[in-house]
């Protein structure tokens, strides 16, 4: 029996992370203009945990009629239509990791 696919809600924006490797080679990513730290054992899986936070904000958006306005406010929108079976959906917005480095003699330290 074949799956069926989920669905892809595109969402025509763009977010910034700054990703962050700790003294215990953890990756953290931090995205500043929605307030999200996140924190994952390879860059992989980080990169998963993002394209998954994001998803789940804009579901629960969504679930409380607050998507439209959350997205004006933000300069973005959904490219075509959200499908009445919200079951097998999933929200893509595009997100640029950037992998910051610390400057010479900086001491930045993140508790884990």
């Amino acid at each position: 029996m074949k799956t069926k696919e989920p669905i892809k809600v595109q969402i025509k924006g763009q977010v910034p992370f700054s990703v962050l490797l700790t003294k215990n080679s953890n990756y953290v990513g931090i995205c500043e203009p929605l307030k999200l730290t996140l924190q994952a054992n390879t860059f992989s899986n980080l990169m998963e945990d993002m394209a998954l936070t994001l998803d789940a904000i804009f579901k629960d958006l969504l679930s409380s009629n607050e998507l439209d306005k959350f997205l004006r406010d933000k300069g973005w929108k959904v490219i075509g239509q959200i499908p009445r079976n919200r079951s097998d959906m999933f929200f893509d917005l595009p997100f640029i990791p950037a992998m910051v480095k610390k400057q010479h003699g900086e001491k930045r330290a993140f508790c884990q």
